[in-house]
């Protein structure tokens, strides 16, 4: 997981949005390999394991996410699948949940953007990717996606609802044609396949704290 992606990280405990506060216990570069993350308002923990952030944690005994195909997709569903996402460039990452990080490498040479991997599988990624493992939602703070893809087996409308309010306004949701597009977006098109969506208005996230100035005397 990329540094930068920390402070994307949410708690998805039932409380106030709350960023997690990270140990790091190994880094190469900018890239994390391993850390303790908790959250500072309920006190749950997290882990990055191998490069891999766990939320919710890693269980005693589990392993990484079950392997899915691997197999590149071709470069024809990559170009649509760019097309779809509208990205070309951003500092923002671009989001690729379950079977579409099948599509991480070749999009890499399409999309100049930072890529989040979300419930990869056995899919390798390209160095300076990140990737993280979830349960039904997505962990993340307001605005903090440029795009998203998200496939059938993750499109519940929880997880939906949690991709909608992570993507910056006029960002971009692709998802399966047979789900509801969420509140919050406008139907840009669809086929028999996918429909693609655009936020239109902003989700409120963490509210900043400022110290008022005092009131003048006299």
């Amino acid at each position: 997981m990329q540094r930068d992606l920390l402070d994307a990280l949410r708690c998805p405990g039932a409380h106030e949005e709350s960023w997690l506060v990270a140990m790091v216990l190994e880094a190469r570069g900018s890239a994390l390999l391993a850390a303790e993350l908790a959250c500072p308002m309920c006190g749950a923990e997290f882990r990055i394991v191998d490069g891999i952030a766990y939320i919710p944690g890693l269980a005693p005994g589990s392993t990484p996410p079950p392997a899915l195909p691997s197999e590149p997709l071709a470069i024809d569903l990559v170009l649509r699948l760019a097309a779809l996402l509208g990205v070309v460039e951003s500092h923002l990452p671009v989001a690729l949940v379950g079977r579409y990080a099948a599509a991480s490498v070749a999009l890499a040479s399409v999309v100049s953007a930072p890529q989040l991997l979300v419930n990869s599988g056995a899919v390798i990624p390209a160095p300076g990717v990140s990737r993280l493992v979830v349960a039904d939602r997505l962990p993340l703070g307001v605005e903090t996606l440029a795009a998203i893809a998200v496939d059938a087996e993750h499109a519940t409308p929880a997880f939906l609802e949690s991709a909608a309010r992570a993507l910056r306004l006029g960002g971009r949701l692709v998802a399966p044609a047979d789900v509801p597009v969420p509140a919050g977006l406008r139907e840009l098109a669809r086929d028999a396949t996918e429909w693609v969506a655009e936020t239109t208005a902003r989700a409120s996230g963490l509210v900043e704290l400022r110290r008022r100035a005092p009131e003048s005397v006299g």
